[in-house]
């Protein structure tokens, strides 16, 4: 009875994490992130407005990736058309293949979870700054949705050493 008991509860428990986030989500998530007005003011000094952003998919591995995970590595130029900056995401095979100079200022790295019982995303965001090597802007975000809209909670921004 008890060996029964722990895998079906496991399963209802990633199931749960699995159909409480959806890729729509996500995105408006990230969105809102991006254009808070401290985000919005370092990459408008940093890259204009014309540069992309190249979300960076992560690796597909034989264990599997976590649900948050699985979507990022779903993620198309199109789920962010209409946005003010490009954001194109690609998976470290592409990377790999662009200039030097995009791959090491233009890379912006996401970590993404969600937490199901208060109906929130938690955001982590990196990029490094190409006017300042060694350096890298962070920003965190806690984003509740309410009445089916998402919204920021908490966020912190900052730079890097």
């Amino acid at each position: 009875m008890k060996r029964t008991f722990i895998p079906l509860l496991l399963l209802s428990l990633w199931g749960g994490l699995l159909d409480g986030q959806s890729r729509e989500d996500l995105v408006a998530c990230i969105k809102i992130a991006l254009a808070s007005p401290e985000m919005e003011s370092a990459f408008t000094q940093e890259w204009g407005e014309a540069r992309p952003l190249y979300l960076e998919k992560p690796e597909r591995r034989s264990i599997g990736l976590q649900p948050a995970g699985e979507i990022i590595a779903q993620l198309e130029a199109e789920d962010f058309s209409g946005f003010q900056w490009e954001v194109i995401p690609l998976d470290p095979e592409a990377i790999g293949q662009l200039p030097a100079n995009e791959q090491e200022f233009g890379l912006l790295r996401l970590g993404a979870s969600y937490r199901e019982g208060w109906n929130a995303m938690s955001l982590n965001l990196f990029v490094n700054l190409p006017r300042y090597p060694r350096r890298w802007l962070a920003g965190s975000f806690v984003l509740v949705k309410e009445n089916g809209l998402w919204q920021a909670i908490q966020k912190s921004v900052e730079i890097r050493p």
